[in-house]
């Protein structure tokens, strides 16, 4: 693969005024209706896979719209888009690598702009994770709910990780900051043990003892696993799992052996070194392992789960942490 350009910094298509992308608009011969539709499709496939090539793009509008224009349209409204200042980018080889090449103009890509904030690893890391994984395609309602970055679908796991933000908070303004800000980490990047509970301190969440703690984690693991993810190309994990045959699935747990049981009962092996090591560990399989082995050394040892740093609020005038840019008590804490 080539390097990428400038380590990271990719020149992206100067923004244009409003004024001069109506005019381009009015150039192309697209209703208006249309036109606004593609710009609300465009933003929902940027928050729901990430990266979509545009020919995948045209694909699925097409067969969504039965053909209401033509590829030649699609591409000229993607040309002046490349100018909106919105929550994508539309760029091609040529412009993230220093010897890439744009073949077809087909060929670029609507890209989150979240992806390439500060470098280009992220963006990496979803193309890597999306290798081979087919598209979750809604209907189109649906689909097109995505134009709200921070919308999720009202499943019964979305529903019990708000009911436990909301237990935590006391704020309902509050607890769609704190929504935002879990759901744009857990959509975007893979989380670990460790960052959920770092995450969960700055944003003041507070706990009461070890079964609170273990509760939140537990809703907040269904949660993720019936997350839509970019990296999974809109699909949650649990959906992908069930797509890889059983015998090559992941295991969500795996039981200490009854030697294990034993030294860890009389502390005859350290109980703190083997926490640490499966806090830290990269490699580990799934995050559902991760917290079942924690989960049974606390039971075996009759200590807790990690605990969580010393609590942070959110002070009045600190950044509000749904990303408005705004001061807390300017937004929501308003």
């Amino acid at each position: 693969m080539a390097d990428s350009k400038d380590d990271g910094l990719i020149p992206i298509p100067e923004p244009y005024s409003r004024r001069r992308l109506n005019a381009l608009y009015r150039e192309i011969p697209l209703p208006d209706i249309v036109s606004r539709m593609l710009r609300k499709y465009f933003n929902a496939m940027a928050n729901l896979y990430g990266i979509i090539p545009l020919r995948k793009a045209f694909e699925i509008i097409q067969e969504q719209n039965h053909s209401r224009f033509t590829q030649e349209e699609l591409l000229a409204f993607a040309e002046i888009a490349r100018h909106e200042e919105e929550d994508y980018y539309i760029l091609g080889l040529d412009e993230l690598y220093t010897d890439g090449k744009l073949g077809s103009p087909l060929d670029r890509e609507i890209i989150d702009v979240f992806l390439l904030d500060g470098d280009i690893s992220a963006y990496h890391e979803t193309l890597r994770s999306q290798h081979s994984k087919p598209y979750y395609i809604p209907p189109k309602k649906e689909l097109l709910k995505y134009d709200d970055m921070f919308y999720c679908e009202p499943t019964p796991e979305h529903k019990a990780f708000m009911v436990v933000i909301s237990s935590k908070t006391g704020n309902h303004n509050l607890d769609q900051a704190v929504f935002a800000d879990f759901i744009m980490k857990m959509r975007i990047t893979s989380t670990s043990f460790p960052n959920v509970m770092d995450e969960a301190t700055r944003l003041g969440l507070q706990f009461n003892g070890e079964a609170d703690i273990n509760r939140f984690l537990s809703v907040y693991n269904n949660f993720q696993n019936n997350c839509r993810m970019q990296r999974n190309r809109g699909h949650t994990p649990r959906e992908i799992m069930e797509m890889v045959p059983p015998e090559e699935r992941i295991p969500k747990s795996l039981s200490f052996g009854p030697n294990i049981r034993k030294a860890l009962a009389d502390r005859t092996m350290n109980v703190e070194e083997l926490r640490q090591g499966i806090l830290t560990m990269d490699n580990i399989p799934s995050e559902e392992l991760r917290f079942d082995m924690l989960r049974q050394i606390a039971e075996i040892t009759g200590s807790a789960l990690p605990q969580q740093a010393h609590k942070q609020k959110i002070g009045r005038n600190d950044p509000c942490p749904c990303g408005s840019g705004k001061k807390y008590k300017k937004c929501c804490g308003r």
